[in-house]
């Protein structure tokens, strides 16, 4: 589990207390050790059964009566928080844990594949998604640090977060309000190799005139562009030409961040072939 011999240690020092929880977490205890002695289960499934045991524990069960004992107030209101938050009653949570959901499968299809590596730019590529509601960037998850290359293959080195990309994440904001169906949006490289062959899985580019780095200008750029693609459009992309010391790069938006990457993989592969 990680813990070194002088956590060990201090948790073994302390005096034992005797609470109703002794025997939800004795049962907790030997499912661990049962884990971890036939060594199959990694740390991600040993943390999923100790919030899952706590989860349970909530959920009108021994730790939710111990707190309304604590504070009496909660069980004359006949408190079920915890059953409501839990129990995916509460459309914020559901909605946050979907877009995770979301980007997670997404960064599974780029991880899987064997050509992404071709349309990653040098700053490397990031994904952000957001719901309809989303108004701020700390409303918009991504992936912290990009997606760097490993061995010739994409790879995400932590976990997609709520914030975590300023950039794409404000550029995704202002463009679903142009493309109201939108709520991915992936950044690649805007060579023109990529960019001749991007039409043909299904994107409808609009290319800027200029170099341009702010997300609120390259919005307003649309304003003056021509044939600017409709707002029914699912699959729209903004080409942003390259300058001195700037890199073209190429933002691909789509209604959800796997469908995104499954075109974008289409795009990569056709740059492979």
């Amino acid at each position: 589990m990680d813990l070194t011999q002088a956590a060990v240690s201090k948790y073994l020092s302390q005096p034992l207390a005797k609470t109703k929880l002794a025997g939800d977490i004795t049962r907790l205890t030997h499912t661990l050790t049962e884990m971890l002695k036939t060594g199959d289960s990694g740390a991600d499934q040993i943390v999923r059964e100790i919030c899952s045991a706590c989860m349970r524990s909530r959920l009108g069960s021994t730790l939710c009566e111990m707190h309304q004992d604590k504070v009496p107030s909660l069980k004359a209101v006949n408190c079920q928080v915890c059953s409501q938050l839990l129990g995916g009653r509460d459309d914020e949570l559901a909605d946050r844990a979907t877009v995770i959901g979301d980007i997670l499968e997404a960064l599974r299809i780029i991880e899987q594949s064997e050509t992404f590596e071709a349309i990653v730019p040098q700053v490397r590529a990031n994904l952000v998604a957001c719901n309809s509601p989303a108004e701020t960037v700390k409303d918009v998850a991504g992936v912290p640090g990009r997606i760097t290359i490993i061995d010739g293959r994409a790879r995400a080195l932590i976990s997609p977060q709520f914030g975590a990309s300023q950039h794409t994440a404000e550029l995704l904001l202002h463009a679903k309000k142009t493309w109201p169906r939108i709520r991915a949006c992936l950044c690649v490289s805007g060579t023109q190799n990529v960019v001749r062959i991007v039409t043909r899985v299904g994107f409808q580019v609009l290319s800027m005139q200029e170099p341009e780095s702010t997300a609120s200008k390259i919005i307003e750029s649309l304003k003056t562009a021509n044939q600017v693609p409709g707002q029914r459009t699912s699959f729209p992309a903004i080409h942003v030409p390259g300058g001195y010391g700037i890199e073209p790069i190429l933002y691909l938006f789509g209604p959800s961040a796997k469908g995104l990457s499954e075109r974008s993989i289409r795009l990569s592969d056709a740059m492979k072939s």
